[in-house]
């Protein structure tokens, strides 16, 4: 990081990057299948649950899109920590497949990288947009998600 960035911001983002590494430390990796010893989270469990535990799922990898978003992420950022959080919500609506495509694809750590390496450029001359355009963006993708899902769910099994 550059010299001049103020104590305060150094701070703020060292407690970020803490929570950001916890939020996908858990989603991702927090536990261990002994046969296989391959690591998974709370994301990769809730997913074994049909729809629900996708929809949990993606609520929860929303954690880091929306710290990207109070840390004044610029919009490359916070679309592709969505992009890789929706690709892991709806390739995880597949059955099985969607469940062994969870563990490897690991969309947390994934945007936990993102939000690192952008965090890792950010100077403290550059300007923090407006959270209100992320925060709609957001929620409109999340609401496209589920609709897209439930139209699914209802082609597929309605």
């Amino acid at each position: 990081m550059n010299d001049a960035v103020s104590p305060t911001l150094l701070a703020k983002r060292r407690a970020s990057l803490s929570r950001i590494d916890r939020i996908a430390w858990w989603l991702d990796d927090a536990f261990e299948i002994p046969v296989i010893r391959k690591r998974v989270g709370i994301d990769g469990i809730a997913g074994i649950v049909p729809f629900a535990g996708d929809l949990v799922g993606a609520g929860l990898s929303s954690l880091l899109v929306i710290e990207a978003l109070r840390l004044g992420a610029p919009k490359r950022v916070w679309m592709r920590m969505g992009a890789n959080a929706g690709v892991d919500f709806v390739v995880g609506l597949v059955p099985l497949f969607g469940d062994i495509f969870d563990m490897a694809w690991k969309a947390n750590r994934r945007n936990e990288r993102v939000l690192r390496r952008w965090l890792e450029q950010e100077t403290a001359a550059e300007k923090k947009p407006s959270r209100w355009g992320g925060l709609i963006g957001v929620s409109l993708g999340l609401a496209a998600a589920f609709i897209v899902t439930v139209v699914l769910w209802r082609a597929l099994f309605g």
